[in-house]
């Protein structure tokens, strides 16, 4: 399992990244947080699935550009 806690709010950027970092180094679960506010992203054989919020920043609106660009 992947974790990162954020001290500040994550930009998308950041944000994307990690889970860029995460995916390729083949990690299936990744849990981003800031304060209460949590993602997760789960690598399943159905693909990726996203939950939770950080910000704007949708769990799922982000397993769906990662599964775009796969």
């Amino acid at each position: 399992m992947f974790e990162t806690n954020y001290a500040k709010k994550p930009s998308i950027a950041m944000v994307r990244a990690h889970v860029c970092k995460a995916l390729n180094s083949g990690y299936e679960e990744i849990v981003l947080t800031w304060g209460e506010n949590e993602i997760t992203i789960s690598k399943t054989h159905y693909g990726l699935f996203g939950s939770g919020w950080i910000g704007k920043i949708s769990g799922q609106d982000l397993a769906n550009e990662f599964i775009m660009t796969t």
